[in-house]
């Protein structure tokens, strides 16, 4: 068995063979695979394409309806265009964070994802802080996160 031909005469249903860099892993205690705990969500481009094109279509509505009052010059109607675009804006901020958070999820790779140190991931903690504390707050408490997100920190940390 020491010239490596004896892994070849032992029962293929015992053991499980891994192909690592050319030399073949064995694993006799009946381990699977290792399950890659990685959630790749499905990014859905059209709702936000939507989002997109309604705040246009907001600005522009707001813009041509301001032209109806009385007196409005063109930096008025910008002003209440404006205005209503942002009131739109920040009440879909949460979903728009929401996400960049899943495209970074479904895109980024397993090397760079795996590399957090915490429970749960950067990324996962920086969806629960949204949906905890809102937009702005939520990405403030990400980003110091992820400003930690290196040894000798890491461990269990919820939002």
């Amino acid at each position: 068995m020491g010239n490596g031909q004896g892994a070849e005469k032992m029962d293929r249903n015992e053991f499980e063979y891994y192909d690592v860099g050319g030399a073949p892993v064995v694993f006799s205690t009946g381990h699977k695979r290792p399950v890659n705990p990685l959630r790749r969500p499905q990014v859905r481009y059209g709702k936000m394409a939507a989002s997109v094109i309604g705040l246009v279509l907001l600005f522009t509505a707001v813009f041509f309806a301001s032209g109806f009052l009385e007196g409005a010059g063109i930096g008025e109607r910008i002003f209440f265009s404006l205005a209503a675009s942002a009131v739109y804006a920040l009440l879909l901020a949460k979903k728009a964070v929401i996400w960049l958070v899943h495209l970074y999820q479904s895109r980024a790779s397993d090397a760079t994802r795996l590399r957090c140190v915490f429970t749960p991931s950067c990324s996962e903690y920086m969806i629960l802080a949204v949906e905890k504390y809102g937009a702005v707050i939520g990405v403030v408490k990400g980003i110091r996160r992820l400003l930690r997100c290196h040894a000798p920190n890491g461990g269990e940390d919820y939002p």
